[in-house]
Formats: structure tokens, sequence, C-alpha cells
């Protein structure tokens, strides 16, 4: 549907089976780009009950990119380290010579709590993983986009608490607001050099995070897990979870020379729960 062969690109936070980054990796690679996929590869020491994605998974998902017939490059980084996303960069451009796409994936919530009992760590950890993470992945790779002057498309993932809010999740909705307010202005920048941005917010996407989340929430409330998981679903008016790949649809969409007139924009794609 996309043509993108002859494409670079970077996907973050693609390191778990169930996840989002994975299934935009294998989005991408099917319009026939070159995807390198980065995950940090790690637990946080300070957090030892947040999972995250391991190499395993991540090795996993550029096996999958390289046998539907292009190149896929695993990469361990925290986004949150600018030397790292440095390294990543220069592992991309070493590989492949180009870099045309960026899909901010990596993202989370760290140490969920109601405000008043809210880990001071805990929020600056979410925020970083979120919001500083865009940041710096979008500036590095932004430079290489500028010097090559072939524009690109930087693809920022928030989500639809961006524009709403869940009780426990005030640093999150605070990071991802945060990222759709980035993605704005980087797109004002970047226009004149031929370079989209745009975010991609989605609802509830059917992943390992998000059923974690779940029986956090089922704990907190002290209510049965299915109960909690049937109220998710029962607020979605197409009635079903979303899966990662309506997420990577959207982003291929985004990716390709199709949306070149589409830029600075945060787009819902959640099954109507959020309708503006």
């Amino acid at each position: 549907m996309y043509d993108l062969k002859g494409k670079v690109a970077i996907v973050t936070g693609a390191g778990r089976k169930l996840g989002i980054g994975r299934a935009i990796a294998l989005r991408l690679a099917r319009e026939a780009a070159d995807v390198a996929v980065a995950d940090i590869c790690r637990e946080f020491e300070e957090f030892p009950d947040y999972g995250l994605g391991q190499w395993e998974g991540l090795k996993s998902t550029a096996d999958e990119v390289s046998a539907l017939g292009v190149r896929g490059l695993p990469l361990k980084v925290d986004v949150t380290d600018s030397q790292q996303v440095d390294e990543m960069v220069a592992q991309t451009m070493d590989a492949f010579g180009r870099i045309d796409i960026l899909v901010n994936n990596a993202g989370g919530v760290v140490g969920p709590m109601a405000v008043l009992w809210l880990e001071e760590a805990a929020w600056n950890k979410t925020l970083a993983i979120n919001a500083t993470g865009t940041f710096l992945c979008s500036q590095r790779v932004a430079r290489t986009m500028i010097a090559r002057r072939e524009g690109g498309k930087i693809i920022n993932i928030a989500s639809i608490l961006a524009k709403g809010r869940r009780p426990a999740l005030a640093a999150y909705c605070a990071a991802k607001a945060g990222v759709v307010a980035f993605t704005r202005v980087l797109a004002l920048e970047l226009a004149a050099a031929g370079i989209q941005v745009n975010a991609v917010c989605p609802g509830v996407v059917d992943t390992d995070l998000e059923r974690w989340g779940w029986e956090l929430e089922a704990k907190f409330r002290g209510v049965p897990y299915d109960q909690v998981s049937s109220e998710k679903i029962e607020e979605i008016p197409l009635g079903r979870l979303e899966q990662p790949d309506d997420v990577a649809n959207l982003v291929a969409f985004l990716a390709s020379s199709q949306s070149d007139y589409m830029t600075g924009q945060a787009i819902n794609i959640d099954g109507g729960i959020v309708m503006h």
C-alpha cells in the first residue's frame, strides 16, 4: 500500500513481543523499509517491578524484519541518555547510510500512583522516558535529515491520555501532553526542511504494558482483573481492544509520501473514545 523501498527507519521501544514497537517495525518492513529497532534491554534498578523490552525480544523483532527481505538492525539504547542516542544514530548511519523515518515509540509509566503519594523519582523517570526521550531522538535524527536535504518523517507515539485523564497516571498524562506540544513546535521548526512531524494518539491497546496497568488498577481498586478489563472494552465505541497493528497501519501512512501535506497533527486512533 505504501512503498517505502530505499527508506530507512528507526523504531524505538521495539523489544516486546506484544508491543506497538514490534508491530510498527514489521509494518514498515512490509513496505520495504530497512528498520533499526531499539530498546533499553535492561531493567530499572530503582523500579524492579516495571518490565522492559529485553535483548531477546529486540533481536527477534530484527530477525523478523530481515525475514521480510529487508535489513533489520537491533540496537540497545536508553533514550533518556544523550550519548546512547548519539550512538544509536551513528550505528544506524554506519549500517544504512541514511535515516528517513523516526518513530519515537519508547515510552511507559513508572510507579503509577495518586498524586498525593507519587514518588518524585517515578514522576521524573516517566517524564524522562516519554518526553525527554522523544526530544533527544528527534533532535539527533533531525540533524541527519537536514544535512541530507531530502526531508523526512518523525512520528511520535503519544496517547489519548495526552488529551484526557486517568487516576494514578498524572505523570504519564503530563508527559504525553508534552509530547503532543513538542510535536507541534518541532513540526513548525522543521517544515522548511521538508520534514513532517506528527503524533499518534492510541487508546486502549492490547499490549503487555496495558495488561500490567490493568493488574495495578485492579489491585488499587480492590476489584477483580476481569472487571477492569471488561470496563475498558465497554468504554470503546467500536467494541474491541485496539491491536498494535491498528497503530502500525497509521504509522505506515504517516511514514509514506501520501502524508506529505500533514504536519503538526496529533491523530487519535482509539476506537472512538476521544472524538475530536
